[in-house]
């Protein structure tokens, strides 16, 4: 009889310890859940019943985003932990989410207290994540394209995507030649223009906005190569082709290659074409201008004729004193010399000074700038890099001083090396100033010897570099595929990745996300990823640095899949 009571005994504990384990776990799951990438779900009962409860909290690079379990009428949220005293924000709004801005610190508690407009009140307690979430508002979809071969960069589908100053608007230009301006809040679209009709491509090349957001600056890729200039309503306010300047067919179209804006609202812009082979040299031409925020011609560069050589970049200082530009060319240019670096008044046009960085021999006979060339806000020094794989600094202000024009140092980051006989190099592609760190990112391996491809990726290749104005690298980054055009603002610096043509490695295409204020190396700084099916071809942050979008477009494989879709990605 004894051996039954205890057996039921025994029951009753397993039982009891059962139901405890299963009320610890649910406590547990109404925690905090964290991955070490950064994307959090942060759910569990308020404690305060008397308001709407909140529903879940994920943390964003600039707050965080507070999601209620019901509509209701938010007043205003508290913040405190036991670090920081309690941060009130005023909010004022009736809907089921609030976005607060305010700087967290990683692995930290928090309560968020949520009131509402007649009183009542609801709280959470989390901690904060390692990393800041990228979560995705909304996508907008864009037109039909031909996917390229995921195998040849040079056949992306191609797209541009700018924010407004007051990170109101996103502007879109397309493949096709259609330019969007999208409400941020909404999502929806505030008007389209269709401004390249029935011509393959032709394309928006670049996008801007003038200073005070009122007013968009468009270039085209298309027989007229037009800067236009729009109001927020889509009215056109004035044009200018430099089609007429450097001549046009359907083959070898000009275009307004890059915009860049001062703070006076003045406009630079570096126009160039592609020629084609003429005899046995790639001809290019280019040509600068400048113009005020009326459309009023201020100067061009040359003033009388054309370069022959490529203009595909420009950067001003936001005083507007100094303009710089480099040319580029895949042959020896007979008169203006490809990998030149210029150096101009930036209000008459006048040239300061130029230098002529000589071909890498012997694997070069000529020297090609392609998107590098660029000067630190305060004009002392300028930064450019050619496409065999060199970065150089010039002291700006030294030559000013002694009209002698000079290197200050230069790092040979990716140029050539011979693996299995065969020469390979990463291509140099863009440079970045930002906060006096300089970024010089290095695309593709390429062989120089026509009748081998590249047997290994370049050991530098896919990568971006940062130094300082001394020519010290403070990190660098393995990329792991083709890093186009990146976004910044004075901190966070974003890099779209497309395709890895000697891995293959598909898992790659995406926007990444470099707070390059926080100490230590790369994997520090690198604070959010967002992965892409196809490849991710634009990428822009908003200067209140809340919205991140990214452009995405469709890619064909050598079996004829396609992955991804033409798109735009609007994140938080």
């Amino acid at each position: 009889m004894k051996w039954k009571i205890l057996i039921v005994l025994l029951i009753l504990i397993v039982i009891t310890a059962g139901c405890a384990e299963k009320s610890q776990n649910s406590e547990n799951n109404s925690k905090d859940v964290q991955t070490s990438e950064g994307v959090q779900s942060i759910e569990g009962s308020s404690n305060s019943e008397t308001g709407a409860p909140i529903d879940s909290i994920v943390f964003s690079r600039t707050g965080a985003m507070i999601t209620l379990r019901e509509d209701a009428d938010i007043s205003q949220v508290k913040i405190s932990s036991v670090n920081s005293s309690t941060e009130s924000i005023d909010v004022g709004k009736t809907e089921n989410q609030a976005f607060v801005a305010f700087d967290w610190e990683p692995n930290t508690q928090y309560k968020f207290e949520v009131i509402t407009g007649d009183g009542a009140k609801s709280d959470l307690e989390v901690y904060a994540p390692e990393k800041p979430a990228l979560k995705e508002e909304y996508a907008v979809k864009l037109e039909d394209v031909t996917p390229g071969s995921i195998d040849k960069t040079t056949e992306n589908v191609e797209g541009m995507i700018k924010f407004s100053p007051d990170s109101k608007y996103l502007a879109i230009g397309t493949q096709g030649g259609s330019l969007k301006l999208i409400e941020l809040a909404t999502g929806e679209k505030a008007w389209e223009i269709q401004l390249v009709k029935g011509i393959a491509d032709a394309r928006i090349s670049d996008i801007e906005f003038l200073g005070d957001g009122k007013r968009l600056i468009v270039g085209e890729d298309s027989p007229d190569a037009f800067i236009h200039c729009f109001d927020l309503n889509g009215t056109e306010i004035w044009k200018y082709g430099a089609g007429q300047d450097l001549g046009s067919d359907l083959d070898h179209m000009p275009a307004m290659k890059k915009i860049k804006l001062d703070s006076k609202g003045n406009i630079y812009v570096a126009a160039s074409r592609a020629c084609g082979y003429i005899g046995e040299k790639y001809k290019y031409l280019g040509i600068v201008y400048s113009f005020d925020s009326e459309g009023n011609l201020r100067w061009k560069f040359p003033e009388s004729e054309l370069m022959d050589s490529g203009v595909t970049w420009i950067d001003n200082t936001p005083d507007g004193k100094y303009a710089v530009f480099g040319t580029t060319c895949f042959t020896n240019a007979d008169k203006w010399k490809e990998g030149t670096v210029h150096v101009l008044d930036g209000n008459t046009g006048k040239e300061y000074w130029n230098y002529s960085i000589p071909p890498l021999e012997p694997f070069f006979d000529y020297s090609a700038i392609w998107y590098s060339t660029q000067i630190t806000p305060d004009g002392n020094n300028i930064i450019t890099m050619t496409s065999d794989g060199r970065a150089f600094l010039f002291d700006n202000s030294r030559i000013m001083e002694t009209s002698v024009p000079e290197v200050k140092w230069q790092e040979n980051i990716s140029t050539p090396v011979v693996v299995s006989g065969v020469p390979i190099y990463g291509s140099a592609n863009y440079a970045y100033i930002i906060n006096n760190t300089l970024i010089f990112s290095i695309g593709s391996t390429f062989s120089k010897d026509k009748n081998n491809d590249a047997p290994i990726e370049h050991p530098n290749g896919n990568s971006l570099f940062a130094y300082d104005t001394d020519g010290n690298l403070l990190w660098k980054w393995r990329v792991d595929g083709y890093a186009g055009e990146c976004a910044m603002n004075d901190r966070y610096l974003v890099v779209p990745i497309a395709q890895n043509l000697v891995t293959k490695d598909r898992s790659a295409h995406g926007v990444y996300v470099f707070d390059v204020s926080k100490s230590g190396g790369s994997n520090s700084k690198l604070v959010q990823v967002y992965n892409t099916k196809g490849i991710t071809i634009a990428a822009d942050i908003s200067p209140n640095g809340k919205y991140i979008a990214a452009m995405e477009a469709p890619a064909r494989l050598d079996d004829g899949t396609v992955l991804g879709e033409y798109k735009v990605h609007v994140l938080t």
